[in-house]
């Protein structure tokens, strides 16, 4: 019966070359703080035995996500709403158990410490931050030639400065503000810049300002009556810096490919942070970590 096929021709088309999506947080950034976590749980998808910071970040954007909601009256309150004390507190517990269902738990004092700069942020930012939110959680991405870059920026604020349809970018974060010269401040002055453009490529319009939010700066007693000075961090929007950061990204999405291709995860070259180090099933065979002391166990706060 073969014969009956044997004049039949068929074009080959050669397989398309997919191209990955490269998160600025989950991929870049995470790389770039250390490579050798990135590999193992990124990549290799190990499941990692402590998930505090993982806890900790999340509960902190998600419940905000809900209080913003919440103002827009998409929770069964008014809109215009300003979210209570005790409104946190239900978000809070909400997205909690969601992370427990996922095996993602923090410590008492973790905990404790979440709910408390969440409440301080509402009640000190919601009065004047809420009414000015036009979107949260904003999907942005740009094709960049042999990847796709993309992230997701967490609220956009209409400026309260600028004359017209100014558009600014905020990110939280659940940090102290780095010095200058610590390489998180890099990386987070980076990032901003970046999503600058990724919104300029959406819109076709660049942000008229980007702005981080550390929300740790509001810890402390007895609570702060007025915005901490060290919580804001402004990032320069020059059109060379952006294309600096994006350039810096794209180096690191070549030594990614290349450690995929090698199969093979350094070391990091700076050590991360401390609490980074503490809390990594890796640091028993980091030569980063063991620099600094760190390949014994550690109480996270």
């Amino acid at each position: 019966m073969w014969q009956n096929f044997q004049s039949l021709a068929l074009a080959f088309n050669p397989p398309a070359q997919s191209r990955r999506r490269y998160s600025v947080t989950a991929d870049i950034l995470a790389y770039q703080q250390c490579s050798l976590q990135y590999g193992a749980f990124a990549v290799r998808r190990y499941e990692p035995a402590l998930v505090v910071q993982l806890f900790y970040g999340t509960i902190i954007h998600q419940v905000l996500d809900r209080a913003h909601a919440h103002y827009r009256g998409e929770l069964g309150v008014p809109a215009g709403t300003f979210p209570t004390d005790t409104d946190i507190d239900n978000y809070f517990t909400q997205v909690e158990n969601a992370l427990i269902a996922r095996r993602i738990r923090a410590v008492q004092s973790v905990r404790d410490q979440a709910k408390n700069i969440l409440k301080r942020f509402n009640s000190l930012e919601g009065p004047t931050l809420y009414p000015r939110i036009i979107d949260t959680e904003c999907r942005l991405q740009a094709d960049q030639g042999q990847y796709i870059l993309h992230g997701n920026v967490d609220v956009l604020v209409a400026s309260n400065v600028d004359a017209g349809n100014g558009v600014e970018i905020w990110d939280y974060k659940g940090a102290n503000r780095p010095s200058v010269g610590d390489p998180d401040y890099q990386r987070y002055v980076f990032q901003m810049q970046v999503y600058a453009d990724l919104y300029r490529q959406k819109t076709g319009a660049a942000p008229s300002k980007a702005v981080l939010y550390f929300l740790n700066e509001l810890t402390g007693d007895p609570p702060p009556t007025t915005r901490p000075v060290n919580s804001l961090l402004a990032v320069n929007l020059d059109p060379a810096a952006v294309q600096q950061a994006l350039q810096s990204f794209g180096q690191t999405v070549q030594q990614i490919e290349g450690c995929r291709a090698t199969r093979t995860w350094p070391d990091p070259v700076v050590a991360p942070p401390e609490k980074t180090c503490s809390a990594c099933d890796l640091r028993w065979n980091c030569a980063a970590a063991a620099n600094l002391g760190r390949t014994y166990p550690m109480l996270y706060p």
